[in-house]
């Protein structure tokens, strides 16, 4: 079927009307055949297909000869979706028909949406229906994808804003688009904002440098990626992490940017939040009593504090080392025992679930306390393990000093069970050597031997002045002395025993008065000077004794412990000797230890001193290294008074003048040997083995006693009591009492006791006859006064 040209006139064949209407016919033809929209023709009384384009048979799936005849309706595509009597009486009524989106499935039963347009038009002498059906199913997909892309975007959590390019300058470049998230975190509406500058957001806190690199990416048509500050319309301050990218068209123009921007206000307060609670953890750890050191679970350290560093003294470029085996190795090579040290830390590598404490030492002489354990989350997964070291070389060494006088104490014990029977039995000796002696004379060969049972008498009393000293219990008497003059006297002595290898050097200041005992500063001098002389026995070497007066402050009584903080007179004993080790150094003050071979020491010297210098409330520290010889500071506190100097004293043998005495002692040798002795020295003696007996003489006696010996420790009752008792029966009664060892009487307890004088046995004859003569003078001088 053709189709008559619009205007619907009739040509002859062979007019130039008819050729035109022909050329027409042919380009409309042209035009239906090519167009690019699908076109049915239609008879308008009958509604039927009279024709239909290529490109509707294409896009329907449809041949030419399966439309024509066919109404819209009863065509698959449209059936059920238009009507063909509806649409005959629409267009009859109107002349126009428009559908905007139809959807159709084709032959090969595809979705198609199309756009359907419907008019009536004369085509000659009749009326003809164009319908033109345009394919929308690709616009329909982008425009439901620009949909899906808009719903997303105004939907984001994330700012999305669109601006301009330009300017970058000020007013800057304006707002195009901005999403709901936009208004809902700035508290902005659209309206408010399309048009403007974002810089409208910026505030006083506002980062310029980050400004001014923005401002940069912008002029370079840049992406760039930053964290800034804005204000929300009521003024209070987020946080916005920006990311903003510049957008091109075909022609490589850049026409906008695009940002999008998340609110990392809370993000940026946990942020700092944790980089608060970070630098509190840093100053806690650095701030620790322990060395702290956290290891992840391949044993690689993730952080270690201050004190850490301090305590196994790690150099700086060590800690700035990525690898941890340089830092092993070295604090490894510091401990006592490397091997154990390693084996232990390996051990616990290998069982990530096991903790551990334990004790270093160090080759420094440090003792460590280490505690170690995995760490774990809730769940227990295993993250690495923690470690924990604490410096406890104080506490060792008060440790060390509580068992020290745990054990002077019980040799002080044993001292003092043995001391007053060893005494007793010295006693009879002493005694009896002095009798012999003078039924001697004029026997040489008598004479020597008594002499060498003398020597050895005295060394014997010696030994057990030297236990009661380290025990304490035979606390010496003190006076106030001019250190100085004491240390010389004693040097004199210890001159005459030192090989002639020896130098002995002296640098002495002058030193405030202190409260010792002479007798024990010559024994100080003498035994540190003996052992420093073996030390240098083999060689050339030089012994120094130096005096100075020390302050010491809070700060030096926290490492010398014997000591309160005061002015004390410091004296060191020191040699070039061969020094010692620390195993040595622990030992030293411990009674019967000794580094000497048999025969030449007893292993008492440095405990004997130790023990005075506790009884002179003072204190004794020493340094000494294999080679580098020792030295030994010994501190006497200051005291605020005047040094006694005495006079020479006689060694004349008083002797009585017949004055009668009563001489009290359990053990019936020494009794008899103390009444024989006095009676020698020209006084009548009474003797008596037991306290009864002795008081029922004095009661009984017609004429009073002119003075009471008595032994402290007896059986039935002891001397203290004896004493008191006797008192009571003669109020001016002169009372000496004697003893071989108590850990409580002294001379100055005796006194109050109403005791007139303390003799320590074994007595000698000189001892006991000067005590004896001054107690008789002081005596008869109270009655005639």
């Amino acid at each position: 079927m053709s189709i008559d040209p619009p205007n619907g006139n009739v040509a002859s064949p062979h007019s130039p009307m008819d050729l035109a209407v022909r050329v027409s016919e042919l380009s409309y033809r042209r035009l239906f055949e090519a167009a690019q929209d699908g076109i049915l023709i239609l008879d308008a009384e009958t509604g039927r297909i009279t024709d239909a384009n290529p490109f509707l048979a294409k896009l329907l799936g449809f041949s030419h000869a399966e439309m024509v005849g066919q109404t819209v309706g009863e065509l698959s595509p449209f059936k059920d979706i238009v009507s063909n009597q509806a649409m005959l009486e629409r267009l009859q009524k109107d002349g126009y028909v428009r559908y905007e989106d139809l959807p159709l499935e084709t032959k090969d039963g595809r979705k198609v949406a199309v756009e359907f347009v419907s008019n009536v038009y004369q085509a000659g002498n009749k009326k003809v229906i164009q319908c033109n059906i345009r394919d929308i199913t690709a616009r329909k997909k982008s425009e439901q994808k620009l949909a899906l892309l808009h719903s997303c975007i105004a939907h984001l959590n994330e700012i999305v804003m669109i601006t301009e390019a330009d300017p970058i300058e000020e007013p800057g470049p304006r707002i195009v688009f901005v999403n709901e998230a936009f208004e809902r975190i700035t508290g902005y509406t659209s309206a408010e904002v399309l048009g403007r500058s974002p810089r409208f957001l910026q505030g006083e806190k506002t980062d310029r440098r980050i400004l001014g690199e923005i401002q940069h990416a912008l002029a370079q048509r840049q992406a760039i990626r930053r964290e800034l500050l804005n204000y929300r319309k009521d003024g209070t301050e987020f946080w916005m992490d920006i990311d903003l990218v510049p957008l091109f068209d075909r022609t490589s123009k850049c026409t906008h940017f695009v940002a999008i921007e998340r609110d990392s206000t809370a993000e940026k307060k946990s942020a700092e939040l944790l980089l608060w609670k970070t630098a509190l953890l840093e100053a806690q750890l650095d701030s620790a009593i322990d060395g702290i050191l956290v290891v992840d679970s391949l044993g690689k350290r993730i952080l270690q504090n201050r004190r850490l560093n301090e305590l196994w003294k790690f150099p700086q470029h060590m800690l700035a080392d990525a690898d941890d085996a340089a830092q092993v190795a070295f604090a490894t090579n510091q401990t006592r025992n490397p091997e154990l040290f390693s084996q232990k830390v390996a051990y616990l590598y290998d069982h990530p679930d096991e903790s551990s404490h334990d004790e270093i030492e160090l080759l420094n002489g440090t003792f460590l306390d280490r505690y170690s354990a995995p760490v774990r989350d809730t769940v227990g997964t295993y993250y690495g393990r923690i470690w924990y070291f604490r410096d406890i070389t104080e506490p060792r060494k008060m440790e060390l000093k509580f068992r020290l006088a745990q054990k002077m104490e019980s040799i002080g014990q044993l001292a003092g069970g043995i001391a007053h029977d060893f005494n007793n039995i010295l006693a009879a000796i002493v005694g009896n050597l002095y009798l012999a002696k003078a039924e001697a004379v004029g026997h040489p060969a008598i004479l020597e031997s008594l002499g060498e049972i003398a020597i050895a008498t005295r060394r014997a009393t010696e030994l057990v002045n030297q236990i009661l000293t380290f025990s304490r219990k035979g606390k010496p008497e003190r006076e106030p002395i001019c250190l100085n003059d004491v240390v010389l006297e004693a040097l004199k002595l210890l001159r005459s025993s030192v090989p002639a290898t020896i130098r002995i050097k002296t640098e002495l200041t002058e030193t405030p008065t202190v409260l010792a005992n002479s007798t024990a500063i010559h024994q100080i001098i003498m035994n540190l000077g003996t052992n420093a002389w073996h030390a240098m026995r083999d060689q050339v070497g030089e012994l120094k004794i130096e005096m100075v007066t020390l302050e010491a402050d809070v700060d030096f009584v926290k490492t010398h412990l014997d000591l309160h903080p005061g002015r004390y007179v410091q004296l060191s004993v020191s040699d070039t000797g061969s020094g010692m080790e620390r195993a040595t150094l622990d030992h030293i003050f411990e009674p019967f230890f000794t580094t000497k071979g048999v025969d030449e020491g007893t292993g008492l010297g440095l405990a004997v001193v130790h023990g005075i210098m506790k009884s002179h409330d003072g204190g004794i520290s020493v340094y000494s290294e294999p080679g580098k010889g020792t030295v030994f500071h010994l501190y006497f506190p200051v005291f605020a008074a005047e040094a006694i100097v005495h006079e020479a004293e006689t060694k004349t043998l008083p002797r009585g003048q017949g004055e009668h005495i009563l001489f009290v002692d359990d053990e019936e040798v020494l009794a008899g040997l103390g009444k024989r002795m006095l009676e020698r020295l020209g006084y009548r003696v009474t003797m008596k083995t037991s306290a009864l007996e002795a008081i029922a003489a004095v009661r009984d006696q017609p004429k009073p006693f002119d003075l009471v010996i008595t032994d402290l420790t007896m059986p039935e009752m002891d001397g203290a009591k004896l004493g008191g008792q006797l008192l009571q029966i003669q109020p001016r009664l002169p009372i000496i009492i004697a003893t071989g060892y108590s850990g409580v009487m002294t001379p100055g307890k005796a006194r109050e006791l109403g005791f007139r004088a303390l003799l320590s046995k074994p007595t000698t004859a000189q001892t006991l006859a000067e005590a004896v003569h001054r107690v008789l003078q002081e005596d008869c001088s109270l009655r005639l006064g």
